[in-house]
């Protein structure tokens, strides 16, 4: 999104008899967009419309005066943005909320009487932020499982949490999302066996309810199926897939949250963070996918 598709009119113009109009500010979209994402509109798409919106308009305000907005209507543009940012992972706090309480900030930190410095303040405040949300826009995550993998479980919160703290720190917390993508594969493990009435160990580790959760859906390596789940084919995936979900674990063991490490993280980046998240997914998927599926060899045998 742009700054100005957050105006009801684009452009400033004169009406009939002369007068100045200033753009009129869309509050009912702005409104909407804090409540929760906008359909079409990824958050770090309308985070970064919106972040250029605020900046312009508090640079205005401290340089020439030729804002278009009034107190109460850049608070809630603040305030928004304060809101998708941290959906979108990059979470941004203003130290002020109108253009009154600018003015002090700006005369309290040496700014009083020079409009570069206030310029400079904008950037300092602003750029880091935008930075991160345009890498975050030039290198999606798709973190998430179709809807129809979902719909027939009878509590799906737990993968649905996981996969929005995933979504959050995709950018920020490579070892947050590398943790979570461990804990997703767990979650679902849990969820596959509670679906099918099969005991859950608390204690077993991801490798032992991996095992557990693909043999109870037929969808281990040694598993005996008719049709193409029982092809060697098909069983030289699973044994991949099975090494992939344990490979998750590992790299969470080593590099992600949920251990306290002896020193830095070294060298993590958002790239492992894709690794360990759509190696998960590809996981959670087949085992969602197959437990929904009407066909699925695993019905034959269940009680």
């Amino acid at each position: 999104m742009r700054a100005t598709d957050f105006f009801l009119e684009a452009e400033a113009g004169f009406d009939f008899e002369g007068d100045f109009i200033r753009p009129e500010l869309n509050e009912d979209l702005i409104k909407a967009l804090r409540a929760g994402p906008l359909e079409d509109v990824a958050d770090v798409s309308a985070a970064i419309g919106l972040l250029d919106l605020v900046h312009d308009e508090l640079e205005s305000y401290g340089t020439d005066g030729s804002q278009d907005l009034n107190d109460p209507q850049i608070e809630l543009a603040i305030r928004t943005l304060e809101t998708v940012t941290a959906r979108a992972g990059v979470p941004l706090e203003v130290p002020f909320r109108d253009f009154t309480r600018f003015r002090n900030y700006w005369s309290r930190n040496g700014a009083h009487g020079s409009w570069q410095a206030r310029r400079d303040i904008l950037d300092e405040l602003f750029e880091p932020a935008r930075a991160k949300l345009a890498q975050v826009e030039a290198r999606p995550l798709d973190a998430r499982l179709p809807a129809e993998s979902l719909k027939d479980l009878k509590d799906p919160s737990a993968i649905l949490e996981h996969l929005q703290r995933i979504q959050r720190a995709i950018v920020t917390d490579p070892a947050q999302v590398i943790g979570s993508a461990k804990e997703l594969i767990e979650s679902t493990a849990k969820v596959v066996l509670t679906e099918l009435r099969l005991p859950v160990n608390d204690k077993a580790d991801v490798p032992a309810l991996v095992k557990d959760a693909q043999g109870a859906l037929g969808l281990h390596p040694s598993s005996q199926a008719p049709g193409p789940d029982g092809s060697d084919a098909v069983k030289k995936i699973l044994g991949s897939v099975t090494g992939v979900a344990i490979g998750v674990a590992e790299l969470r063991n080593r590099h992600g949250t949920g251990h306290g490490a002896a020193g830095q993280r070294v060298g993590l980046g958002v790239r492992h963070a894709h690794l360990a998240v759509n190696a998960a997914v590809t996981w959670c998927q087949l085992m969602l996918d197959t437990l929904a599926d009407k066909q699925a060899p695993w019905r034959r045998n269940a009680p």
